[in-house]
């Protein structure tokens, strides 16, 4: 800041004084061009009338005829030069003589009279004398208490030699220092403008300095949590501009990264199911063919025994052995691709029949089944037996986790709606009043062969899971300790 104050003054000095030496300069130059026109004129006129002496020479001047002639040569050249008195000097009389003053102040005659201010007379004497002896142009200030009085001096020649000079005088008076007291009012307040920017230039990067290190603390605590606050409302606009873009920029960081994650635990996901498909199948087949052989053996025996309780153990092993089969078969579904039949079927109508089917059950273990419908149309392109199954799963659960003390089984079919224009597919949910889970529990109950129940394969809600995902639809669980289970099967109208 302090350099630029120096340059600022050093500034304004080199103003002032090219303002006063301009106006000096620029009076000068005219008046030296004024004197030159004075000694053109004499010296044209003195080469037509010097054969016929019409015009006195410096050399040899006639006092009383000569100041006469010469004075109107001088009037007729100054007379249109604003201010400017002059006339001529003789070198063989050394003295001044032909003058003319616009205000008859700068006279040989007003100087006699007592009107000489500041020794201009021997001013002008001395510089004309100069101008004639040296001959070269001549110049000379003088500071007078009415301002500046600028003197200029130019040979005249006659033939060969120096016959005299030509001398102009002008005064400016204080009138020009007016205009410089102007000038340094300007100088001044454009020097205090430029100073009043500076210090307002400094203040303002101070004020986005403190800025940018608030925003630079936001940005490194963003690093750790995407939703921590940056205080800047006490920062100017731009500053909080900046923050709330960083804040948009956050807020979309961590949209991008939670569905980052979603996906990513969706491909570990499937790469585990796949896993485990690839590995289901090859078991499946190899348990079945010696299953088949048992079976076999086991029909064998019994229709060839005799004894009432040979034939009863024959029925009891036939019976595990049909429970096996059926566990392969599932088996062997859960590790085959999922390949869909669409073709329209309402829902309403899928989930009353397999309500139906297991109302039975739901009245031995002391369930009430609630059905709820909240749309008129749910007819949606499914695979009817998939869907069938999945009902089915998510039936048989909610009756097991209240078979105990009973309980309550809500179904609920509306419309499920993405976006106000219109339907975008139907939601079933099925809400049970059993003892519910636990939040780790809910975490894993989509994971194969993950299971509470003692005699659960852990298959159920994972085939569930990747059948609904088949139908490009979604499955959530809610559940709370004693408070029961939300399960909730959205299908969309286009379904994949």
């Amino acid at each position: 800041m302090g350099v630029l104050s120096i340059a600022v003054l050093f500034a304004i000095a080199a103003t002032l004084r090219y303002t006063k030496s301009a106006v000096l300069n620029d009076e000068k130059k005219r008046l030296g061009e004024t004197t030159r026109s004075l000694v053109q004129e004499y010296e044209d006129r003195a080469d037509s009338a010097r054969w016929d002496h019409q015009l006195p020479s410096l050399n040899n001047p006639d006092s009383a005829s000569s100041g006469e002639v010469l004075s109107l040569l001088s009037r007729l050249v100054l007379q249109n030069a604003e201010g400017v008195s002059g006339g001529f000097y003789s070198s063989a009389k050394d003295t001044l003589l032909g003058s003319y003053s616009p205000k008859n102040e700068d006279s040989p005659e007003a100087w006699a009279n007592g009107k000489d201010r500041g020794g201009e007379r021997e001013a002008v004497l001395e510089t004309a004398r100069s101008a004639a002896h040296t001959r070269q142009a001549s110049e000379k200030t003088l500071l007078t208490p009415g301002g500046v009085v600028l003197i200029q001096a130019n040979p005249i020649r006659d033939g060969y030699t120096v016959a005299g000079s030509a001398w102009s005088i002008k005064r400016i008076p204080e009138l020009q220092g007016t205009n410089r007291f102007r000038a340094y009012l300007i100088v001044v307040g454009l020097g205090t403008a430029a100073l009043a920017s500076v210090l307002l230039t400094l203040l303002m990067i101070r004020n986005l300095q403190v800025g940018v290190r608030k925003i630079e603390g936001g940005l490194q605590s963003l690093e750790g949590n995407l939703d921590s606050p940056i205080d800047t409302a006490d920062e100017p606009e731009e500053i909080q501009h900046v923050v709330q873009a960083i804040r948009r920029l956050g807020a979309t960081l961590k949209d991008k990264i939670e569905h980052e994650q979603k996906i990513e635990s969706q491909l570990r996901q499937a790469e585990r199911l796949a896993s485990l498909g690839r590995l289901v199948a090859g078991v499946a087949h190899e348990v079945r063919n010696p299953l088949a052989t048992i079976r076999l053996r086991v029909q064998m025996c019994g229709r060839e025994a005799e004894i009432p309780r040979v034939k009863e153990s024959c029925l009891v092993a036939l019976e595990e052995i049909e429970r096996l089969d059926g566990m392969v078969n599932r088996l062997l579904n859960f590790a085959r691709p999922v390949q869909l039949r669409l073709e329209p079927a309402d829902l309403k109508n899928i989930v009353e029949e397999r309500m139906e089917i297991f109302r039975e059950l739901a009245r031995q273990s002391g369930v009430d089944i609630v059905t709820k419908t909240l749309a008129d149309d749910l007819s949606l392109p499914v695979d009817k037996g998939r869907m069938a199954q999945i009902f089915d799963n998510v039936i048989v659960n909610a009756i097991e986790a209240m078979s105990e003390s009973g309980g309550t089984l809500f179904v609920t079919l509306a419309s499920h709606r993405k976006k106000p224009e219109g339907r975008n597919g139907v939601c079933v949910e099925f809400r049970d009043t059993g003892k519910g889970m636990n939040p780790a529990v809910v975490s894993h109950v989509f994971d194969p062969f993950f299971t509470t129940k003692s005699s659960g394969t852990g298959l159920g809600l994972s085939i569930c899971h990747e059948l609904v995902r088949a139908h490009g639809g979604d499955i959530r669980v809610e559940s709370e300790e004693g408070r029961g289970t939300n399960v909730k099967i959205t299908i969309p109208a286009s379904s994949a």
